[in-house]
Parts: structure tokens; C-alpha cells; sequence
């Protein structure tokens, strides 16, 4: 009987941490989707990323490796930007699984210059470190072709392992 209650014990105990690191995960997500949407400070959006993080952008086929080129790429500071929203997405669906998290939602309307932008829907996926900092996210953004040159960009099946 002592062992029944000593594996069962045991389970709740695994079930709580699990449970724990679910949520403490959701909350790192949601408090970086937070400061995303606020897009005001491209320094604290990068301290939930680690320092060795690989960004993929499958349909634009750009692959970025490490912080500082991350900070470059984002472009935060770039003036031709212009929210035209108090908000610049939207979140939809958020699954958090061991250490990752699929994020499927849409950027509202924007103007890059003069060119107003549609609303576009997204999927991300990221990978969390046991820290709970990036080390890895995947994005899937349904560029307009006036954004994206569909016939000139990069080809991301490229990173395919070769078969």
C-alpha cells in the first residue's frame, strides 16, 4: 500500500511540475507578445532571446543567426514604419508543448512609407531553452507579393537536410 502512495505521490508531483513549466512558459509568451505588440523597445524584445538564437522566415527564406543580427534584421528604428493601430497583431491560438510554442494570429494594417499594408495572417513556432529564452523560431507570414517578391526571394528548402 506504502508504494501505491509513493508512486502516486510521485505522479502528482510530476503532473504539478509539468503543469508549472506550462505556465510559466505561457507567461513568458504572453509577456513577449506583449512587448512585440508594443513595438517600442527592440532591446527588451531581445532579452527573451538567447544569445546563439536561429530565426526562419520560410516564405521570405531569410535565416538569422545570433542576437545582433536578429536586432538588424527587425529594424525596429527604421522611420518608414508607421502603426496605424494602438495594437500591431492580433494572437489567436497559442499550444505550448515541452518547451515550445505555436502562435497562430495576424499583424494588423500598417504603412511601410507611403504603402498602406492588408492585415496577414502568421504562425510562429518557437523553441525555448530551459531558461526560457528563444533559441529558435520558425515564422510563417502571408506576405502580400507587394511586400515579398515571390519569384526572387530566397528558397528555404534549401535548409532541408539533404536526402
Amino acid at each position: 500500500m506504502r508504494q501505491i502512495q509513493s508512486l502516486l505521490m510521485i505522479g502528482m508531483l510530476v503532473a504539478s511540475c509539468t503543469t508549472n513549466t506550462k505556465s510559466d512558459l505561457s507567461k513568458t509568451v504572453s509577456d513577449y507578445y506583449h512587448t512585440y505588440n508594443e513595438r517600442a523597445d527592440v532591446e527588451k524584445m531581445l532579452t527573451y532571446y538567447a544569445p546563439n538564437v536561429v530565426f526562419e522566415d520560410i516564405i521570405t527564406g531569410d535565416r538569422i543567426e545570433g542576437k545582433n543580427a536578429l536586432r538588424e534584421f527587425l529594424d525596429w528604428d527604421n522611420p518608414n514604419f508607421q502603426q496605424l493601430d494602438n495594437s500591431l497583431l492580433v494572437i489567436e491560438t497559442i499550444i505550448i508543448e515541452e518547451g515550445n510554442a505555436a502562435i497562430k494570429g495576424y499583424f494588423k494594417k500598417f504603412k511601410w512609407g507611403d504603402t498602406a499594408f492588408e492585415p496577414m495572417h502568421f504562425t510562429t513556432l518557437l523553441t525555448f531553452d530551459d531558461t526560457k529564452h528563444i533559441t529558435k523560431q520558425v515564422d510563417w507570414i502571408n506576405y502580400p507579393s507587394s511586400l515579398v517578391n515571390y519569384s526572387e526571394r530566397k528558397n528555404s528548402n534549401l535548409w532541408l537536410p539533404a536526402q
